[in-house]
């Protein structure tokens, strides 16, 4: 059987083949473009309105985070995802903001196991009743610390007395030289002198001064580095 060559109807089928490819692209674009539609179309206005309207009233219901509200939520909030040595740490740290040079020598002093002889000062109402302080909390601790502002450990005492870091104990007959010392201070004597009335000389209220619990259990981790 001859073989004819028929240069038309390769062309035909080539422009057959081309026409089909078209028809093809043509119609994978319209499923394209009409998915597109159909997404657009079903995006409903008043829904988005909604969810805007949705999203602005729980922000707005949100407390400002400078009040009162606001700080007190996120310490809840945080709360809830802290665990025992979590809130220990932040509690030291929120200690330690709080403390100057001074007053941590002083809790370094003490972190031995120490005490300190400490005396308050007070006048009389009358016999048997004492008045207003003179002065509370003079220490040798400064001394002990070598402070940068030795007049002021009896700010420094009564700071770490009210956070809870230091305890007042009773008299300690053993540091009977150390009291001897302490009320020979400028500071002590000068408050003797102004809370005496003629012939009721102030009162004298003698203590010890030691590191407490929480200082301690602060010092060990602030210098064991613990919980960064």
């Amino acid at each position: 059987m001859a073989f004819s060559y028929d240069p038309r109807g390769l062309i035909g089928r080539a422009a057959g083949a081309a026409r089909m490819g078209l028809d093809v692209y043509s119609w994978a674009e319209e499923q394209v473009v009409g998915a597109i539609r159909h997404g657009l179309d079903s995006l409903d206005p008043a829904e988005q309105v909604e969810d805007v309207a949705r999203e602005a009233e729980s922000e707005a219901a949100r407390p400002d985070p400078s009040s009162l509200n606001g700080k007190m939520s996120r310490l809840l909030d945080r709360a809830l995802d802290q665990n025992t040595r979590g809130s220990e740490v932040e509690l030291y740290h929120h200690l330690l903001d709080q403390l100057v040079a001074d007053e941590a020598r002083i809790l370094g002093a003490l972190s031995d196991g120490s005490s300190s002889p400490m005396v308050n000062v007070y006048t009389w109402l009358s016999p048997r009743v004492p008045g207003r302080a003179a002065l509370e909390h003079a220490s040798l601790i400064g001394r002990t610390a070598n402070v940068a502002l030795p007049q002021m450990v009896p700010q420094y005492v009564s700071h770490l007395l009210s956070l809870g870091l230091v305890e007042a104990g009773p008299e300690d007959p053993a540091l009977a030289t150390e009291y001897e010392v302490l009320m020979a201070e400028t500071a002590v004597l000068a408050a003797i002198k102004s809370a005496s009335r003629g012939p009721l000389t102030a009162k004298i209220d003698k203590s010890t001064l030691t590191l407490s619990p929480l200082g301690a259990s602060l010092w060990a981790a602030a210098t064991g580095d613990i919980g960064r």
